[in-house]
């Protein structure tokens, strides 16, 4: 098994977990979020949502794409 091979085997994994998990996440983006929100005292209220959107949007495009990689394994009986 090559370096490669670990990574993609890493990765995979890595996204199992985030799928897994991935309502706990959102919970986490969501406190960050308003604990830096409220710490800063609003000043930088639109970057902060904005970059809580954006973890969001990542964790459902991981999530989108191990379900369609998960769907291809079932069909291919893998």
């Amino acid at each position: 098994m090559g370096l490669t091979d670990r990574f993609k085997d890493l990765k995979a994994k890595a996204e199992e977990a985030v799928v897994e998990h991935s309502d706990q996440i959102h919970g986490a983006v969501e406190k960050a979020t308003a604990a830096v929100d409220q710490r800063t005292g609003g000043k930088y209220s639109e970057r902060i949502h904005k970059a809580g959107a954006k973890a969001d949007g990542l964790v459902q495009s991981l999530q989108d794409s191990g379900d369609a990689t998960g769907e291809d394994e079932q069909a291919t009986g893998q």
